[in-house]
């Protein structure tokens, strides 16, 4: 097959779940079909990156951004919210991509074009060949949450246009493509109220098993590590709910213990967190795995989420016991007690977190079943053939 592939960034370095899975969902879809990919440029090194997508054998086309993609600012908002346009997709409203797709589709004879997310949908107006929707999140359930969450009136009143926003896209835009891929069977219903029968599929994500491997040699006796974008408000939330009001309770019993946080472009408030003795803040990091394995326990504090944590997956590859939340274990099949330990209020998390610290043989346990179950469900090579079968379906509708 023809594949046009509508990103709204380079999926290149792998800093964030959005990044992780496009790249490994287009090294696979590489495979046996011929890919280009239309990305626009948000970073400085993104011209750099793209070599990476490149070796794939994937045609690659950066659109020029001015490197960072504007502010949201006060006009930006009310501008969304008078266009009753999700803030975070009029960002992504970029003439010159805009420009770029329409060459591409004149000049390029393909059998399907795949849409990530709905910053990139806007622009399904220009082509009525099959098309394929994919959705890393339900965005209207994040923004619903951070709207429960809230005691801000103005930021309530924001957060609660945003998802109205997102909710009348689910809506109105999803039914118009032939196929809608979502991460788990929870997101899927919710596009399954407005899109046609059999439409909606469930394409989850998955982990390189390949890569991420089990790896204890650099291990603590008591060091807790949670891995994120920092700039991404659930896990600045995340962080700051485990510092404050988990991480005390299991320093009353494992005084030395120590609690990294990995993640590019800290808030101010991950950064205060980081004067609280044996908390660190790395900021961005070239290289994750090394983090994984320093890891006595992974922890995932989550209290505001959509979709499934690729975070989880990598963490359970190389055979660590993980602690999450119901919100951050999400739509993965993984048994609580066997796979992951899973606990919501502070303690209940430090209990769960402080029996895997001092017990070597459950911590044992928890990480190779973990280990046996991404195996044997989260193969992103398994995961990529899906993916292609749903392709296939689209294009032998038309």
């Amino acid at each position: 097959m023809k594949i046009l592939f509508l990103s709204p960034t380079v999926p290149y370095p792998l800093t964030d779940g959005g990044r992780i899975r496009v790249y490994n969902l287009l090294k696979q879809i590489a495979q046996g079909n011929e890919v280009t990919l239309l990305a626009l440029e948000t970073q400085p090194t993104d011209s750099d990156s793209i070599s990476h997508i490149q070796e794939f054998g994937i045609n690659t086309h950066l659109v020029k951004h001015l490197h960072t993609l504007p502010r949201i600012t006060l006009t930006t908002l009310l501008a969304a919210i008078f266009r009753k346009q999700p803030i975070t997709v009029a960002r992504y409203n970029v003439p010159a991509y805009l420009e770029t797709l329409q060459e591409l589709l004149a000049l390029g004879d393909f059998d399907l074009v795949h849409y990530e997310m709905f910053h990139t949908a806007q622009y399904h107006t220009e082509s009525d060949l099959p098309s394929v929707l994919s959705q890393q999140n339900v965005d209207s359930a994040i923004w619903h949450r951070l709207t429960d969450e809230t005691t801000n009136i103005f930021y309530k009143f924001a957060y609660w246009t945003q998802r109205n926003a997102f909710h009348r896209y689910e809506r109105v835009l999803s039914p118009k493509f032939d196929a809608v891929t979502c991460t788990s069977e929870i997101d899927a219903a919710v596009f399954g109220q407005h899109c046609p029968d059999d439409v909606v599929k469930v394409i989850p994500n998955g982990v390189d098993v390949t890569h991420f491997v089990p790896d204890f040699e650099s291990a603590g006796t008591a060091h807790l590590i949670y891995i994120g974008s920092m700039d991404w408000y659930p896990n600045e939330d995340a962080v700051s709910f485990f510092v404050e009001e988990v991480l005390p309770i299991i320093r009353n019993s494992v005084p030395d213990v120590k609690f990294t946080i990995v993640g590019g472009n800290p808030s101010e408030r991950v950064q205060r967190v980081a004067d609280m003795e044996g908390v660190v803040v790395t900021g961005r990091v070239p290289e994750i795995k090394p983090y994984f394995s320093a890891a006595t326990v992974f922890v995932v504090p989550l209290r505001i989420g959509s979709g499934t944590r690729l975070k989880i997956l990598e963490a359970l590859a190389m055979g660590k016991a993980v602690v999450s939340t119901t919100v951050g274990a999400e739509g993965l099949s993984l048994q609580n007690g066997e796979e992951i330990m899973i606990a919501d209020e502070p303690n209940n998390f430090a209990d769960a977190v402080l029996q895997l610290l001092t017990d070597s043989t459950l911590r044992k346990k928890i990480g190779e079943n973990g280990r046996k179950r991404v195996e044997q469900d989260y193969d992103w090579r398994n995961i990529g053939k899906q993916l292609l079968t749903v392709y296939e379906s689209v294009v032998n509708k038309s």
